[in-house]
Formats: C-alpha cells, sequence, structure tokens
C-alpha cells in the first residue's frame, strides 16, 4: 500500500462505518491507488480533485473544509507543481 491509498484508508477510518463501506468510500480508495500509480501531470490534477471531493462528500462537508491528510498531501503536491512550472 502507497502513501496516498495509506492517508486515504486512514481518512476513512475516522468515518463511521455506514460511510466507510459505502460504493463512495471504494471509489475514493480507487482514486487513491491511481493517484499512487504516478499518472501524468493532467490525470493527477483530475484524479485529486475528484478524490478531494469525495472524501469531502463523505464526510458531510464542502471541499474546502476537508483538513485530512489525503488534503494536505494533495496540497503539497499541487504547490510543488506549481514551483517546477516557473522553472
Amino acid at each position: 500500500m502507497r502513501a496516498i491509498e495509506k492517508a486515504t484508508r486512514s481518512e476513512l477510518d475516522t468515518l463511521p462505518e455506514q460511510s466507510r463501506s459505502s460504493a463512495l468510500a471504494a471509489v475514493a480508495l480507487d482514486l487513491a491507488r491511481r493517484l499512487d500509480g504516478d499518472p501524468a501531470d493532467t490525470a493527477a490534477v483530475l484524479l485529486a480533485r475528484e478524490l478531494r471531493q469525495t472524501l469531502a462528500y463523505l464526510h458531510g462537508r464542502q471541499p474546502e473544509d476537508l483538513g485530512g491528510e489525503v488534503e494536505r498531501f494533495l496540497g503539497r503536491i499541487a504547490a510543488s507543481d506549481v514551483g517546477d512550472a516557473e522553472d
């Protein structure tokens, strides 16, 4: 299990059982595995967005309110991509 899947599982563990065993939770894990697969930049952005929205929905929050491990990790990825683009 790689970093994003591990962080996503950790985030899902904080949810009630009904949410953890939902189809949407399975989608979140699939998105995390795809991100761990080192997709191209454009695909990574889309997958990260979908993962963020999926987890936010599972938490019953707006995407910008989600402050879990995955969100912080994905924020660091986005920040490092911006730095690479300026070179």
